[in-house]
């Protein structure tokens, strides 16, 4: 039976994040390091930082299924929608497990604030950067307002590199901006902005604006091989720290397990089916267009979270090209595909 589940919306997180410090820091550290469970039989408590997407859509399943439970985990979905902040909340200790696009932990990564990629949700990125109708090109931006999501995040680069790439320099030529996503194609069809990063939480809003143009869309071959170089590029990941990982190998290989089973559940049943199990962690919107989202990403879902040494050196390109780092990071620092590995063996999901 599915599970009724509240995570836990953060406005500020710098507040909650002082606030909860004592505690997160204490779960953080004294995991049950023996298995899962603890020795009385209840479940392992870990928190997930998260921001709310469909590109999410294995993690969620595995969480209104049960599968957590079914390994011994008490998963608890900590609601912060920005996913520089998800990454900072773990590594404060609020969390032990984080959601994010691998810009940010690979910038941190290369500062020596070290995490692991233990899954993927997405075999590749679907983004796109979408205009008002009278923009015909990326270079007619000059003088105009982009939104591109927060400083620092994927989207944010994302957008940079296409801009860069045409000449445009951002602050002089180009005025960016952030919005909440739900209001970025209200404000393009009233002008407020001139283009915008979109992806799959709003393709289909997007898609039923008349007028709505697609500068570029790494959803079509020529725009994934033009700015991600790469049919596999695994960005959007789930991490823990360096040492969590180091430290508590049962609690991660659980974690994993269950993730699996979602991504699993996914690759055997319908769109539709996946909306009606998640309805409820999307509040506001209709089933059948959290199905619509869902069915927009299909093409992208992993089948079983592995990260591949390619796909990575693709991620890690990017981030190099886009002046997020500036050395090669290895894919023995950056991905631990054992908890996959171990999973995929054990018959949670398809093997490669």
């Amino acid at each position: 039976m599915m599970k009724k589940r509240i995570s836990i919306l953060l406005a500020a997180v710098l507040m909650f994040s002082a606030l909860f410090a004592g505690c997160g820091n204490t779960t953080n550290q004294n995991s049950t390091p023996s298995g899962s469970s603890s020795s009385t039989g209840e479940l392992q408590k870990v928190v997930v930082t998260e921001f709310r997407g469909v590109s999410w859509t294995p993690m969620y399943l595995a969480y209104q299924l049960g599968y957590y439970e079914e390994e011994g985990l008490d998963v608890q979905l900590l609601r912060i929608d920005d996913g520089p902040n998800c990454f900072k909340s773990m590594h404060t200790g609020d969390s032990q497990f984080c959601i994010l696009s691998q810009e940010v932990s690979l910038k941190a990564q290369e500062q020596n604030q070290r995490s692991t990629v233990i899954a993927t949700m997405l075999d590749t990125r679907y983004y796109s950067f979408v205009s008002t109708s009278d923009i015909e090109k990326v270079e007619d931006l000059k003088g105009k307002t982009v939104f591109a999501s927060t400083p620092g995040s994927a989207p944010y680069t994302f957008c940079v590199a296409i801009l860069e790439e045409a000449g445009l320099e951002v602050g002089k030529d180009v005025t960016l901006v952030n919005l909440n996503k739900g209001a970025v194609v209200a404000a393009l069809q009233k002008n407020e902005i001139q283009a915008a990063f979109i992806n799959a939480d709003n393709y289909k809003e997007a898609d039923e604006v008349e007028g709505i143009r697609y500068l570029v869309d790494t959803r079509r071959p020529e725009d994934a091989a033009r700015y991600l170089k790469s049919d596999s590029f695994p960005a959007e990941v789930i991490l823990c720290t360096e040492a969590y990982k180091n430290e508590n190998p049962e609690i991660v290989q659980a974690f994993v397990n269950a993730t699996c089973k979602g991504l699993d559940w996914l690759q055997n049943h319908t769109s539709q089916e996946a909306a009606e199990v998640l309805a409820e962690l999307f509040p506001g919107m209709a089933t059948e267009d959290l199905a619509d989202k869902i069915e927009i990403m299909r093409g992208a879902f992993s089948k079983n979270g592995y990260v591949s040494e390619e796909g990575q050196n693709a991620v890690v390109d990017f981030a190099k090209r886009s002046g997020i780092i500036t050395s090669d990071l290895s894919y023995e620092d950056t991905v631990d595909m054992s908890f996959v590995e171990k999973a995929i063996e054990n018959g949670y999901a398809q093997a490669n």
